[in-house]
């Protein structure tokens, strides 16, 4: 599979949901005044930041997903603060650790190299909270973080004061987490279905219901049933029947291309994968 022409609406949620958290994590941070006699050095400094900025980036981008997946929420916040939290912890150590040569562009590589790594880890932990596990999606989570954490920590070692430019690298971090986090599981999947509002609401971040379609899995409509079997997408209606695309529907059909599916008050937009 490869991606939809239309980027699904839960992977630009996403995104959003990772730059609020950037943001918040930056607001936490910039309100922290003298901690030295907590913190011994500026790794540390650098491992704490990188522990706040996972999980509140983790768990608003879980929490969100939850939300338009119909799934319970308190559970997927605490998932997404741990499993963001503590890998981009690691990955911020593991930054530290490559130390670069002692010059100011050697400092300026291990800052990016530290960034992209806590990025990517973010991302690819963040990406295996859910049913179905793909190392291609993993694989690709974890290449987005690590080149949209490069370029937060290329933002941050801008010519200037740094409290500048952290509030631009933070939230752009936390958008490419969320957007990798979430992008890949979906757009690999043989459909992506969206259940939409009624004509006269209004779609918002927190109301969209979108999940990806799995493979051997199957989810209610209204109903009736849609399923993917093999990457083959089928809609099974119910006994009183459904309209696909404006037309009648009373038995079961596979879907090959993107259809308006409406069954009694509920209408849903699906999105075929494409290969």
């Amino acid at each position: 599979m490869t991606m939809s022409r239309r980027v699904p609406a839960s992977v630009t949620a996403a995104a959003v949901a990772g730059w609020i958290g950037g943001a918040l994590s930056w607001m936490i941070a910039s309100g922290w005044r003298d901690l030295s006699s907590l913190i011994s050095s500026y790794a540390r400094l650098d491992q704490l930041v990188a522990l706040l900025s996972g999980a509140v980036i983790g768990a608003c981008v879980l929490g969100l997903r939850a939300q338009h997946r119909r799934e319970p929420i308190v559970p997927a916040l605490g998932a997404g603060a741990l499993l963001g939290g503590v890998a981009a912890t690691l990955g911020t150590t593991l930054g530290l650790v490559l130390r670069g040569s002692d010059t100011p562009v050697g400092f300026v590589m291990q800052r990016i190299a530290t960034w992209a790594l806590m990025s990517g880890a973010a991302a690819m932990a963040l990406s295996g909270f859910t049913r179905t596990r793909r190392w291609r999606s993993s694989t690709e989570a974890l290449a987005i973080g690590l080149v949209g954490g490069a370029t937060a920590g290329a933002l941050f070692s801008l010519p200037g004061p740094s409290e500048m430019w952290l509030p631009f690298a933070m939230t752009w971090c936390g958008a490419t987490i969320g957007f990798a986090a979430v992008g890949p599981a979906i757009w690999h999947a043989p459909a992506v279905v969206q259940l939409l509002p009624p004509r006269d609401h209004r779609l918002s971040l927190w109301s969209l219901r979108e999940r990806a379609l799995d493979n051997d899995w199957s989810m209610t409509a209204a109903e009736g049933h849609i399923a993917a079997v093999d990457d083959v997408v089928y809609v099974y209606p119910p006994p009183s029947g459904a309209i696909l695309d404006g037309y009648p529907l009373y038995r079961t059909v596979p879907i090959t291309r993107d259809v308006l599916l409406a069954v009694g008050r509920m209408r849903f937009r699906i999105t075929v994968g494409r290969r």
